[in-house]
Order: structure tokens, then C-alpha cells, then sequence
């Protein structure tokens, strides 16, 4: 009852590939591949479902152009842009096309070939585990970022277009941090003198005195919009199916509606679902509304089975959770006490922006957590992160689940369709 995962990479005399597999004993099945140097990925293909299944993976060299007849030689601007991989490549002003040019930047400066049929969840793997300051952390973000819980600003911040944070950072880091390093020493002191047990009271320190609003302001929320979006750009859509302004009434993106409003990742997107203006959401989230868009909602108890690529909304203390639903079983379950059979139930597994950091609000610990606990031999066999860690967790979920309870599913078919993917 394990399932299996994993990675394999071949190296050849012109580069690498690494292909991936995960094979659960519940959920869907999911494959995928990172080609390096002269190689390029041309299919990646298996069946969604089922045990001891095959897979089929197709390699190929990437054709050299053509020779041009006495090239002039590269500007030196051009040299140095390319000695930097570091910087995450600029986005097209147009959609680029889908297939073998269809790709992701990754922190190494390589670029990662995905299908442009199951880009919607292929692309959620190559967040997972990214250190802040990459600069996909940074393009989810839209350049948002800070300096706290030990980490540095990246100085020079890359080009997006349409986002208004880039090239050098003007904040005044230096000066936050002593003033939040202030009001966390005067914070753990009071509550050590009141009698808090000391990993307690630097906990609760440390939620006090974290003067810094602009680190990641909403990670979950920002990975899904932020993943819709770069579905949008990499659409290769000869016509418009779908506009921007119309995508810009439920993602809270700055690239699309020139700002990023504070606390409205979740809030958009329900309204939206549920057909509702934004300012009546605000007065009344419970409100009738008249789904008329890209997006449909779906309360609990109506029965709805989620399918891969649908949206999951869950409640939270501190206000609310969203994801990307990865697979469904597709039995329905019933609680005990339901002799009629009348609200079915499902399993299903979700894609999840998480922040890595510290324990949550639910009590989970993250991995700074985890990793202060290790021996001083444990400690120097691993690379101790810095700051804050972003990524994408898998979690199991059922629609009876006491943790992240059902808020609600969004249908996004209409919206994938629009986008030109399943």
C-alpha cells in the first residue's frame, strides 16, 4: 500500500535527461521529464490509472540551424545577458508557443519541455521546493519579497512584464530587520517574565514582531493564480479565446491588472465562481449569485466530484485555503449515518502552495522546524536552508475532512477549454 516514486537521469556525451514517474496506490498517475543540453523531450505518454503500468518517454537531439554565412559577432550586452542564468528569462510579449518551446525557468538556467496538454499539473512540480529569491519563487510572486527569517534580498530583481518591481531594490531592508529584531527581543523577554515556556514564548515572539508584510502575502493563492496565468501565456491560441480583461476579474495578478490587491487571491475567485460583483462578495460571501463566466462553484453537499485541473477551497483561521485538485478517486464514499446514500463523499489529492518555514496555524511543522531538532551530526551531513522556503506540497483530502475542511470546489472546464488545454 506504498505506490512508487522516483527519478532516474541518463547522461550522454551531449547532455542529460531525467525522467519521472509517480505511480500511487491512490490517485492518478503522473509523468514527466527534464531534458538537458542537445537533447529534447518529444512525448511523454502513459495511462492516467492502474498498477504495473508502462510508460512510453522519447528522446531526441535538438537540430542544429543552419550555418548563416558570415555572422556578425554578438553585442557584448548579449554575452553578458547569457553569463547570468540566474535571472529568470523574461516573459514573451506574446503567448509563446505550446509544445517543444513550451517551458518554465528554472534556477539553474535550464528550462524544463512540458506537454502542453498536461501543463496544468506537470508545471506544479517545478515549484516544488524552491528557495526563496529563485526566480520562479520570484516570477509567482511577481517580484514581491523581503528579508527576514534569514534571508537576503536578491539586489537586482528580474523583468516581468507588466509587474512594476524590478532591476535594483530601493527598500529599506536593513532598517526593518533591527527594528523587528528589536521587537522580537522585547517580545520573548515579557513573555518569558509571564511565566511561557521558552520555544512557546519565541513562537509567539516571533508572530509579534514580524514588521515585514511583503514577503510572500499569500502563497497558496498566489501559486494558483499564478499558475492559470502562465497558462494564459503559454496558450499559443491563434485567436483570443480568452482576454485579459476577462482574466482579470478572478486572478489577482499585477501582470494582468497592473496592481496585486492585498487579501483578494482567495476573494476573486469565489466571487467569480459564484457570479457575484466583488463589492457584494464583500458584504455577503453567502449571497445567490448567477455563475455566468469561466468558473462555476460548487458548495459542499451538492455532490460535486472534482476533477484534475478543478480548483479546491478549503476554511481556515486565518482566512481560508485554495489549491489545484491533482486527481480524484472516482467511487464515492457515504458516512455512516447517510442510510439514504444521499451526499457521496470522494478522496482526491491536491496540489498545494505551502510555505516550508514554520509551523502553521493547524499545528504542522514546517522544515525549520523539523531541521532545528536534528543532532549536530544530522546537521552537518544536509545544507541547512535559509529563509523562508516556498513550494508545492501533495496532500490526500477527502470532502468529509476535519483538517482543511470544504469551503467548496470551482469547475474550471470552461476556463481550461478557453485556455486550449483539458
Amino acid at each position: 500500500m506504498t505506490g512508487t516514486e522516483g527519478r532516474v537521469t541518463y547522461r550522454g556525451s551531449s547532455g542529460s535527461v531525467t525522467l519521472y514517474w509517480n505511480n500511487p496506490f491512490v490517485g492518478g498517475n503522473d509523468y514527466g521529464a527534464t531534458p538537458g543540453g542537445a537533447y529534447i523531450l518529444t512525448k511523454v505518454q502513459g495511462p492516467k490509472v492502474g498498477s504495473n503500468v508502462n510508460a512510453t518517454y522519447v528522446v531526441d537531439r535538438r537540430k542544429e540551424p543552419e550555418p548563416a554565412p558570415a555572422p556578425e559577432p554578438e553585442p557584448e550586452a548579449d554575452a553578458a545577458d547569457e553569463a547570468a542564468p540566474a535571472q529568470a528569462r523574461p516573459l514573451a510579449e506574446r503567448p509563446e508557443e505550446p509544445g517543444r518551446s513550451s517551458h518554465v525557468p528554472k534556477g539553474t538556467g535550464q528550462v524544463t519541455v512540458v506537454s502542453p496538454k498536461d501543463w496544468l499539473v506537470d508545471i506544479a512540480w517545478q515549484a516544488v521546493n524552491s528557495i526563496e529569491w529563485s526566480p520562479l519563487v520570484l516570477e509567482i510572486t511577481e517580484n514581491r519579497h523581503g528579508s527576514q527569517s534569514g534571508a537576503a534580498c536578491p539586489g537586482m530583481l528580474p523583468t516581468f512584464p507588466g509587474v512594476k518591481e524590478k532591476g535594483k531594490c530601493q527598500r529599506p531592508h536593513e532598517a526593518r530587520a533591527a527594528a523587528r529584531e528589536a521587537k522580537y527581543t522585547a517580545a520573548l523577554e515579557r513573555l518569558k517574565k509571564e511565566g511561557m515556556e521558552e520555544t512557546l514564548a519565541r513562537v509567539k515572539a516571533r508572530d509579534e514582531s514580524n514588521m515585514n508584510p511583503n514577503d510572500f502575502h499569500s502563497w497558496c493563492g498566489d501559486f494558483v493564480s499564478w499558475v492559470f496565468w502562465k497558462a494564459w501565456v503559454l496558450r499559443g491560441s491563434p485567436e483570443d479565446k480568452i482576454s485579459r480583461a476577462e482574466l482579470g476579474k478572478f486572478l489577482n495578478r499585477e501582470a494582468i491588472n497592473g496592481e496585486w490587491k492585498f487579501g483578494q487571491n482567495l476573494n476573486m475567485v469565489e466571487a467569480y465562481a459564484k457570479g457575484l460583483p466583488l463589492e457584494v462578495f464583500h458584504q455577503n460571501q453567502q449571497a445567490k449569485g448567477t455563475p455566468t463566466g469561466l468558473l462555476v462553484w460548487h458548495p459542499p453537499g451538492d455532490g460535486y466530484a472534482p476533477r484534475p485541473r478543478d480548483i479546491f477551497m478549503a476554511d481556515r483561521k486565518a482566512g481560508g485555503h485554495i489549491s489545484i485538485v491533482a486527481s480524484c478517486e472516482p467511487e464515492a464514499f457515504y458516512a455512516p449515518s447517510d442510510k439514504q446514500r444521499q451526499r457521496p463523499h470522494y478522496r482526491f489529492m491536491t496540489l498545494d502552495g505551502k510555505s516550508f518555514d514554520f509551523r502553521d496555524d493547524d499545528g504542522e511543522a514546517g522544515w525549520n522546524e523539523a531541521l532545528a531538532n536534528l543532532s549536530p551530526e544530522e546537521r552537518k551531513k544536509i545544507q541547512l536552508p535559509q529563509g523562508r522556503w516556498q513550494g508545492v506540497a501533495q496532500n490526500k483530502r477527502s470532502t468529509d475532512g476535519k483538517k482543511d475542511p470544504l469551503r467548496g470546489f470551482i469547475d474550471t472546464s470552461k476556463l481550461r477549454e478557453a485556455l486550449g488545454y483539458r
